[in-house]
Formats: structure tokens, sequence, C-alpha cells
């Protein structure tokens, strides 16, 4: 097309023809040279310069899939590079999800390994067999539902899977135990299977649906946390409703040629194993436990008060902070970010000195890990990049870079990443004409930082004195790191105003403003394509030695004029940045914790202690916490909301159930017996409790029901045969004790093998399987005997309330002279 495309085509284009004949090139009135844009990033990657492509997915793309078409790509492409340039993959998340799949998977497999062999050593073996078959069904539909629902497979669908292992299975459990109970009996397996499925549907339907009242909420969570937790009440409820449809559709049929084994072992013809532990099993439940559950109704009122005790002793426990709390605990992690602003006016050059110096500091400090023997390669830095002159989104400044060390996988080496971070920073030592230097590990979890205090006023000035006195506060607390605030001070500045003079000549602040701008920054004249690049021709005035002083300006009738002439300069200084928030600016103080030296929430709570509201008010400012802390407040808000709406929802299953209001209320007076096993689970296994803990615990409400149900139908059923009320009590614990042993240790059996992952990457799911198991361990082991006790109690006053009205009946009759008779009546 005739378009220059190169400097010395540019330079050759004729700018003016004079009448001889002689033409002007460019290159005779101006120096034409091709050069890299100097004021873009640069990046160096192990000590060579380097280009970073991000590969993204689209959000409804597979995460697995789009790394393996990437790895593809790179097979074939990377074999086609010029010599000496190579390709380093690093942070990938493809393989956290593998990572984290694959855990999860083994998990999963060996609880439900666990669940089988508690299956089959409680129930004969094709009863156990037939109930075991029932956890794989429910799953799978549950997942076909999902699917269908629009879900995918990822780790929360996979942990709620985990979650529903022990669940799916309890409805089978107190079907089947029921109908082999009825079989020992003498029933027929036909008429066993039949009554078994026909006596225990409202109390597993009741269940199913308490444990749905409890899990169900927790979608009204809203924020990061509710879209992070969100698919676990989905896949719960699904598995529920499709172990409702296979136990009471499916079992039962199955059952009539399993009992048939428990026909044999009544007739003396069962294994020899299964004959020792039945009759082992009857003499302890109608030896130790009965006599047990007898000294409990007798001593009721001491089971309460002890039952009261322990809850008391438990919730000071994690009132005193001997149990922490961390919000949402981020998994051990690869990354680290140092990033480092110097003072305004430093160039490019000196900037990268000192990130040059950052690096080996990182380098000597992964070499102190490796040298002296302590550990063989347990810590080696993957990847260092250097990446300079970018300060965030959309701002670029030669004083600002950053450091970025990743380290190898946290299950390869046995140094932490925290003591590498500190390791690191003591290595950096003192970084000469620097402003700000972070030194921060990557997070995880909810965006947000762990410390973040916002000030908003009018004065910038008031909002930087306050945010260093905070800074001050923040750093005297110990396992407080990477201090800063986003309210920089930016390069110093000349402020430019038109002088009257200058305003007398026609010149005005646009156009002093687009001058000066050409003359320092130059016009792109031209932007055109070349090869798979864009190219742009600036044209801008040659450099002078004067500055600002030797510049001239374009009056509106042509005339140069010196830029003094018609311009004051102004030497000043100000911020980079100024942010604003609902109308007022606003500076944010963050800061990060070590975990393993405090919390967040004990940081904040000592910022409320030591002042941070008067370091505020003596400004006139406005303050607020924000980062993790505004979205945990959101967070316990909604679960608030969804906890009352849970027990709403359980109450009215269990009126219905038992048709009663009194007896809902015991058994919701249970629930929070759970709590013991939660705070001394926590308490041994040394684990702050967690926002996925709380979630634990709403899970586990509805759990713990299920046992209590089970238990007080059958006593109903004993009452209403006719049996004194404590004799009523004993028999049906007695009956019902196996199917509560066994529906516990199956949802305890399915969660077990995630209690003792050792994997860093599990830490953050261990709070929510230890609070299931630890909670219920406890949990069934009370409602044995504090429901009795307190089935027991409330016979005991509904007693005295009839000897009352009795008492007032007598006094009224009378007093109108009445007859014994009408006494009687």
């Amino acid at each position: 097309l005739g378009l220059a495309r190169t400097a010395e085509e540019v330079a050759a284009v004729e700018i003016r023809a004079f009448p001889d004949g002689r033409r002007l090139t460019l290159g005779e009135v101006a120096e034409v040279t091709e050069a890299w844009n100097e004021n873009q990033p640069r990046l160096w990657f192990d000590g060579r310069p380097a280009v970073e492509l991000v590969v993204k997915r689209a959000t409804t793309a597979d995460a697995l899939e789009t790394a393996e078409a990437a790895s593809q790509f790179l097979e074939a492409f990377v074999p086609t590079l010029p010599p000496g340039l190579t390709v380093h993959r690093y942070d990938e998340a493809s393989e956290l999800i593998d990572q984290r799949i694959d855990l999860l998977v083994r998990n999963g497999l060996g609880g439900l390994a666990i669940v089988l062999v508690v299956l089959f050593v409680f129930l004969n073996a094709r009863t156990a067999m037939w109930v075991a078959a029932g956890i794989p069904a429910a799953l799978l539909a549950a997942m076909a539902l999902a699917w269908a629902l629009g879900h995918a497979i990822n780790m929360v669908i996979l942990f709620g899977t985990i979650l529903a292992i022990g669940l799916v299975v309890d409805d089978a459990i107190v079907v089947a135990e029921h109908a082999e109970t009825r079989a020992r009996r003498g029933d027929g397996p036909l008429e066993a299977a039949m009554q078994g499925a026909r006596r225990m549907a409202g109390p597993v339907f009741s269940s199913s649906l308490t444990t749905i009242a409890a899990f169900l909420p927790l979608i009204l969570i809203g924020g990061v946390i509710g879209q992070i937790i969100r698919e676990i009440p989905i896949i719960v409820v699904l598995a529920l409703v499709a172990s409702l449809v296979e136990c009471f559709l499916v079992l039962p049929g199955h059952l009539r040629h399993a009992l048939s084994a428990t026909a044999a072992a009544a007739e003396g013809r069962a294994s020899r194993f299964r004959r020792r532990f039945d009759e082992g099993f009857r003499r302890f439940r109608e030896g130790p436990f009965r006599r047990t559950v007898a000294r409990a109704l007798v001593h009721r009122y001491m089971v309460l008060a002890l039952a009261v005790g322990l809850l008391l002793v438990s919730v000071g426990i994690v009132a005193s902070g001997r149990i922490g709390f961390t919000f949402f605990p981020s998994v051990e992690p690869n990354n680290i970010f140092t990033n480092l602003r110097m003072v305004p006016g430093t160039n490019r050059e000196e900037t990268l000195e000192r990130l040059l110096q950052i690096e080996r500091a990182a380098r000597a400090a992964a070499e102190a890990y490796g040298n002296p023997g302590l550990v063989h390669t347990s810590i080696a830095v993957e990847g260092i990049e250097r990446n300079q002159g970018m300060s965030g989104p959309r701002q670029r400044d030669d004083t600002v870079g950053a450091v970025v060390v990743q380290l190898v996988d946290s299950d390869k080496r046995e140094v932490r990443t925290e003591d590498f971070v500190q390791s690191w920073r003591d290595s950096i030592g003192p970084i000469v004409g620097a402003d700000t230097l972070t030194v921060r590990a990557q997070t995880g979890g909810p965006p947000g930082r762990e410390i973040d205090v916002r000030l908003s006023g009018d004065s910038l000035d008031d909002l930087k004195a306050a945010a260093g006195r905070v800074k001050a506060l923040l750093a005297s607390y110990p396992g407080v790191s990477a201090i800063g605030d986003n309210l920089a001070y930016g390069n110093r500045e000349l402020q430019l105003r038109v002088t009257p003079a200058g305003r007398a000549l026609g010149f005005d602040i646009a156009r002093a403003g687009n001058q000066l701008r050409s003359a320092l920054q130059g016009d792109i004249a031209l932007r055109f394509a070349r090869d798979d690049e864009e190219v742009e021709v600036r044209v801008r005035q040659k450099d002078r030695p004067g500055g600002l002083g030797t510049l001239y300006l374009f009056g509106p009738n042509g005339a140069e004029v010196p830029l003094s002439a018609v311009v004051a300069v102004t030497p000043s200084s100000s911020y980079d940045v100024i942010r604003r928030e609902r109308g007022l600016r606003e500076v944010a103080v963050t800061a990060e914790v070590d975990e393993n030296v405090t919390t967040n929430n004990v940081v904040l709570a000592a910022l409320r202690r030591d002042g941070v509201a008067e370091i505020a008010a003596d400004t006139g400012l406005e303050w607020r916490f924000a980062g993790k802390a505004e979205e945990q407040a959101e967070t316990f808000s909604d679960m608030g909301v969804g906890a009352g709406i849970g027990l709403a929802g359980m109450f009215l299953v269990l009126a219905w159930i038992f048709g009663s209001y009194s007896r809902p209320v015991a058994v919701l007076a249970v629930v929070p017996l759970g709590f013991i096993g939660v705070a001394l689970g926590h308490y041994f296994t040394g684990f702050d409790l967690t926002i996925l803990s709380m979630i634990g615990m709403i899970g586990l409400s509805g759990i713990v029901i299920n046992d209590s149900i089970v238990l007080i139908v059958a006593i109903a059923d004993h009452e209403r045969e006719g049996k004194p009320v404590h004799l009523a009590i004993e028999d049906g614990a007695c009956d019902r004790l196996r199917a509560v042993i066994l529906t516990s240790l199956t949802t305890i059996s399915g969660l077990l093998p995630l209690c003792f992952e050792t994997s860093l990457q599990a830490q953050f799911l261990i709070p929510v399987a230890l609070t299931i198991v630890a909670g219920l361990a406890t949990a069934t082991f009370l409602v044995l005997f504090v429901v009795p006790a307190m089935l027991a109690v409330g016979h005991d006053l509904r007693g005295l309330a009839g000897m009352r009205r009795a008492s007032e009946g007598q006094v009224v009759l009378s007093g109108r002279g009445s007859e014994p008779e009408a006494i009687t009546r």
C-alpha cells in the first residue's frame, strides 16, 4: 500500500518540496529511530528476560480439560522455538485441582470401606450387603440430579458427597435393623421386611426431613462463603431424597431374601462370629447398658445437671480463647509475594537494583535451609520473577516492583511457608530508598486481607496521619506482618497555571496543556500493524538541556511565546492515588496475620481495645473493618437467619411426628450438647474453630436429632403397650441401642479418614469433619442417657401439673358443697 513500515522508510518520507526542485525529507529535520516503549513493565524469570502468558478458562469450561489442551499445545509448540528460548510452567491451578480431587476421592473410598466394615459387624452379611448397596445407588442418583440441575463436579461437591456417605445409609440401617429385630422375634422374612418399612416410615421420613431442614438453610448464606459452600447442602439434600426412594421402594424387596439368614441365626445355623457377636451385644445391652439407663433415670436431675455443666465448660473453653477462631483458614501456599515501592523520584535502574537485592535474599534463604543438611532438598525456589513497573491495575510507575517466589509443592517439603517468609524477611535487610516493602504469602478463601481497617474523611493529611498511628498499633502485636496502607505519596510534580498575561494572549488551560503534553510525551501520528504486533509512530520534541524553561508555545495567531511568559510553574507533591468510598476519601490500612501465632479476630479485638476508634475521632474521621472481617460479619448474619429457619423447620417436623408440642422441645434441647464434643475435639487436636466448623455444627444438629427420634419413637411404642414410664424408657433405649450406635458409627466412619489426613491441602476441610465426628461421638453417648433422663423429668413435670390441677379442682368443688362422687368424677 506504499506505507512506510521501518525507521529508514519513515526517514525518507518527503515533507516539503522547494521551487528549485529540492525535496526535504523527514530524516533531515528529525531523528528517526525505532525502539521498544521504555515505559512498559519488564519481567525476568530466574535471572533472564521473560514474557509471562496467563492462560484462563471460560467459567463454563472444564478446568482439567483446559489444562490438558494447553499441555498438548505446548508439547507441539515448544520444539519449534529457537535455541535458548525456554518455556516454564508454574502456578498451575489444575495441579491443585488434581491433588484435591485425588485427596477427596481417596478419603471418600476409605470412609466407605470403614462404613462397610461397621455394617458387616453389626448386621448379618446379606442384610449388610443390601444396606451397603444403597450407598453408591443414592450417591450416584444424587450426582445425576446435581448434573441435571446444572452443577459440575468440584471439590465442594466431592466433600459434600463424603459427608453424605454416612447420612444416606442411616435410613436403610433403621429399616433393616428393625426388620432384622422382628425376624429374630419369629416373623417371616416377608412380614419382617414389610413391617420394618411400615413401622419405620414415620421416623425415617422425619429424621431425613430434620436433616434437610438443618442443611437446606445454608443456601441462604451470601457472599463468597455462600458461593463456596452452597453446593454442600444441595448434594446432601439430593442424596437424602435418593436414599428415601431406595430405602422404601427397593430395600424391602432385597431384605425379604436377606432376612432368611436371620431366621437361620434364630435356629442356630448362623456363623460362629455372628452368634458370638450377637450374643455379646445382647449381654451388653441387657446388662451394663440397661443398668446404666436405669441409674440415669433414678438420678435424672443429676444427669441433666452434668450435661449442662459440660456444655458450660465447653463454652467457657471457647470464650476464654483456649480455642481460637479463624474465619477461613488458608491452604499452605506455595507462592510468596514481595511488593516494593521506592520513594518518589527513584529511577527505574535504582528500583531494579533493589529488586535484585530482594531476589538474592530469597535465594540466600533457600540456601540456608538446604546447605546445612537439616533437610534434603526440602525447599527449592522453583521460579523467581522480577516484575518492574507495575503497581496495580492500570498503574505504572518506575518506583514500584515485585518479586514472586514459588516454592515446591507444600507436601514435598518440610519447611513451612511462614518459616520461609520470615527467613526471607531477615535476609533482605534494609532497603535503601524504600518507601514500603511487604512480604506475604498467597492467601486463599474469601477475598480481602486478614486485617483491613478503613479510615474515611475529607483531609488527606489527616487520613495519612491516622493511618500511620494505626500501622504503629498493628506493629506492636505479635504475628502481624505486611503492614501498609494504600495512600502512597506520589512523585514530585510541577503545577502549571496560566497567568493573566497568558490569558491576554489567548491562552487557556486546554491550549497550554495540549501543547505541553505534545512537547513532553509526543503525539501519535500513525498506528499500523507489522507482522503480529502494533507499531506506533510518535512525534515529539527533542529533549532540551534547559527543560521546561526552553519550551515555546504557539498562540492563537501562530506566534511563538516562551512557556515562562504565559504559565506560572509551582513545585509541589501529592498522593499517588486518591480512593473514594461512599463519597468520602478513604485509606485502607492492611496487614497479614500468622495463624500459628494469633488470629485476625484477636488482632481486631485488640485494635478496638487499644483505641482505633479514638485515633479516628481525634481527627474527625470515620472508621470500619473491611476485608475478611466484613465478609465474616455478613456470613454470621446470614447463618443466624439460616439457623433460625432450620430450627423452626425441625420443630415443625418433630411436632408432626410426635403429635405434641412439648416433646420436640425436649429433642431440640439435645442439639446444644453436640457442642461439647466439638469444643473438646478442637481443643485436644489443636485446631481452631472456623466458618466451616460452624457449618458443620448446623449439619450436626440434624444428625443428632435423628438418633433422638429413633429413640423416642421406640419409647412411645412401649408406653402404648401400657408399661410403666421408667420401664418403657429402659426397654425403648435397649431396643434402639443397635440402631443409634450404627447410624452414628456410619456417619463417623465416613468422615474419619479425613480427620487423620496429613496432606496440607486438606487442612481447611479437617475442622468440619472433626466437628461432625467429635460432636456426634459425644452427642450419641449423651443421647442414650440424657434423652431418657429428660423424658423422665418431663413425666415428673406432667405429674406435678396434674396434681396441681386436681388440687385446684378439689378446692372449687368443695366450695360448692359437692358430694364425694362429684369429686371423683
